[in-house]
């Protein structure tokens, strides 16, 4: 994870599911600074998302949103998971962009 005083970025790749996910919030949120505005996960290099990795995004998009703390995605347009990121409706949790580019300056 890269960090500033202003936005973490976490890049995430392989599968997210009920095994790993508890631990990759926890990992998140113990690695993002208080100091910091905003949490990008770029999630590109994700090659699959169950339930449990969609509840954990909605849950780090609360547990932050408690410390003033924005979650923003990454996830590019071609993605296989675009589709399951639409259906799950995280985009009203966390702003969903295209690029990490446009995560970092929005």
């Amino acid at each position: 994870m890269n960090s500033s005083a202003e936005i973490a970025v976490a890049h995430v790749s392989g599968e997210i599911d009920m095994t790993n996910a508890s631990y990759l919030r926890d990992q998140m949120l113990d690695s993002t600074p208080n100091d910091a505005l905003a949490l990008v996960i770029d999630i590109t290099g994700c090659r699959y998302l169950d339930s449990a990795a969609i509840e954990v995004l909605f849950d780090l998009s609360r547990r932050l949103g408690r410390r003033r703390q924005e979650l923003k995605l990454v996830i590019p347009p071609t993605s296989p998971l675009k589709r399951v990121i639409e259906l799950t409706d995280i985009g009203t949790a966390a702003p969903v962009h295209e690029s990490l580019d446009s995560a970092l300056s929005q």
